[in-house]
């Protein structure tokens, strides 16, 4: 098994991490959520190489800090980031309808109005799916 972080250094000794990262697993948006969170502790390169996987190269603005461990929250990082984005995908609907009712509770009358429209809009729809197709006699 090829190793998934590698540690490297230049030649004049800048350490750095290397990490590749499947896009099947994380998406563009979750690596660089997770490299936003990393901008004070490491310089950062995203690159993507011919295998569609994303190279992230992690730079350590402090040489005290080990870059494999460097590399390691910023795994922990993408796992809680697309916890994150999972949640708000899955939450969607239901923070939709909380901002409505609230915004409504404000303003009843915008609610009244909002209720109306979505019972014309239904009886609408309904008319449409009740009512047969006109047939073309030969």
């Amino acid at each position: 098994m090829k190793p998934i972080i590698t540690v490297d250094k230049f030649t004049d000794g800048t350490k750095y991490a290397a990490l590749e990262i499947s896009q099947s697993v994380y998406d563009i948006k979750t690596i660089q959520a997770a490299s936003y969170v990393f901008l004070d502790k490491a310089y950062i390169l995203l690159d993507q190489n011919t295998k569609n996987k994303i190279e992230v190269y992690l730079f350590p603005k402090d040489a005290r800090l080990d870059p494999k461990v460097c590399a390691l929250e910023f795994c922990n990082e993408l796992v809680n980031y697309a916890h994150y984005f999972t949640r708000v995908e899955s939450n969607a609907e239901v923070t939709k309808t909380i901002m409505q009712r609230v915004l409504f509770s404000v303003n009843p009358k915008a609610a009244e109005q909002a209720e109306e429209q979505e019972i014309q809009d239904l009886l609408k729809e309904l008319e449409n799916e009740g009512s047969p197709k006109k047939q073309v006699k030969k």
